[in-house]
């Protein structure tokens, strides 16, 4: 079941993660191009009605600051960035502790299995093996159970958490760039 619910997480998340690190890329570019010649109106327009899209409403928040000073559009959008960190991160804490649980519910197996080893041992004794052997066989493969669904569990929460952290970085990097633009045109301007 933690396997399934987990296989469940991953394709939503890699699927969400994909689109948004791809409209990242794209549109933060798009926009700092359009920035750099001074078309603010088309900046303007290419956000315009887009919602639930992280990339957008950090675009918005430093187009809709861009005649503020260099630090206050540099707090606007780091604390843009860093309310759509929530929406990047969503699930993966459940991931995190689905990884977790698995390998300690193969461990309760385990310990089960050898409760009624040592049950049937106590009823009958050693002198049968094969009654012995359902309780070990039951504990190694809850064993192996418990850590064949963490084990990828773990591997996918990683490799998604450091898409987070690669989509927060170029976010970070093209906000960056933005402040400079929109720096550089005050300048000019002045």
């Amino acid at each position: 079941i933690i396997g399934f619910f987990a296989l469940l997480i991953v394709i939503e998340r890699a699927i969400f993660l994909r689109g948004v690190h791809t409209n990242t890329d794209m549109i933060m570019g798009e926009v700092n191009a359009l920035a750099l010649q001074g078309q603010w109106r088309e900046c303007d327009r290419i956000i315009k009605d887009k919602k639930g899209r992280p990339v957008y409403n950090v675009l918005k928040a430093g187009l809709g600051a861009r005649a503020e000073e260099r630090e206050t559009l540099d707090s606007i959008l780091q604390e843009a960035i860093l309310k759509e960190l929530p929406g990047l991160e969503r699930f993966l804490p459940a991931l995190n502790i689905m990884g977790a649980v698995a390998p300690l519910l193969g461990l309760l197996g385990t310990v089960t299995g050898m409760i009624g080893t040592f049950h049937v041992i106590t009823l009958y004794g050693t002198g049968d093996p094969r009654m012995m052997s359902g309780g070990i066989s039951e504990a190694m493969v809850t064993t192996m159970l418990g850590l064949s669904v963490a084990i990828p569990i773990m591997l996918a929460h990683t490799f998604l958490s450091r898409q987070v952290d690669h989509i927060v970085g170029d976010m970070e990097e093209k906000a960056v760039a933005l402040t400079n633009i929109i720096n550089r045109e005050i300048t000019f301007i002045d």
